[in-house]
């Protein structure tokens, strides 16, 4: 190669690495706001996965406490059921 030849492709191939360049920032930078989005995204579904346990919980607590209880004669026939 020529001195000649060696300058003109120069430009072409600093020009070609610098393109290089800002395709793998790009890349790297879709990354990083990929894996924050998804952190996110997860930690934002905990906290509502845990709302609705805790609004389960506190909806569900009171019903299963009040059970009715039947009046028994000699501790086996319900004063309903007795004839």
């Amino acid at each position: 190669m020529t001195l000649k030849a060696v300058k003109q492709t120069s430009p072409a191939a600093a020009s070609k690495a610098e393109r290089e360049r800002d395709m793998a920032q790009a890349m790297q930078d879709y990354e990083d706001e990929q894996c924050a989005r998804l952190a996110n995204m997860a930690r934002l579904r905990a906290l509502r996965l845990e709302k609705e346990r805790a609004e389960s919980k506190a909806t569900s607590a009171p019903r299963s406490t009040k059970k009715k209880k039947t009046a028994t004669v000699s501790g086996s026939v319900p004063l309903e059921h007795r004839t």
